[in-house]
């Protein structure tokens, strides 16, 4: 799911990049810049929640909790990554003739499989609590 956040914000930042409005492209507007910055933000988060996992698993040490937050969380920021570079898009960022409309409904699988949300949160409030 990190992955699928990363390439839906190369596909937005590339698209900000190219699309004009005004006579100048999107991404010299502060609004796109912001949805940009906080997408970027939102990925490096569940990037690093990522490893942080599996360095304590290659570590031996216990990461049970570490896995369901990062499930839970990636998972949140796959689904709002791809929704914000549909809304960089436009209207034509929810036609399929573009990858982002494909990545955000392959974002939605993440919340279910492997564990829903809720399980996800039921795990780490008993982790929490134990």
């Amino acid at each position: 799911m990190s992955g699928l956040a990363r390439a839906a914000l190369d596909y937005a930042l590339a698209y900000a990049k190219e699309r004009k409005q005004f006579g100048k492209p999107i991404a010299e507007f502060q609004a796109v810049q912001f949805d940009l910055a906080r997408m970027a933000t939102d990925v490096e988060a569940a990037r690093l929640l990522t490893y942080n996992a599996a360095r304590l698993k290659d570590a031996g040490m216990p990461f049970l909790k570490e896995a369901a937050m990062t499930k839970y969380f990636v998972s949140q920021i796959a689904e709002k990554v791809s929704s914000m570079a549909i809304e960089i898009f436009g209207g034509v960022g929810f036609t399929k003739d573009y990858p982002v409309e494909k990545l955000w409904r392959d974002s939605k699988i993440g919340r279910i499989y492997e564990g829903t949300t809720n399980m996800q949160l039921s795990t780490i409030g008993k982790l929490l609590l134990s």
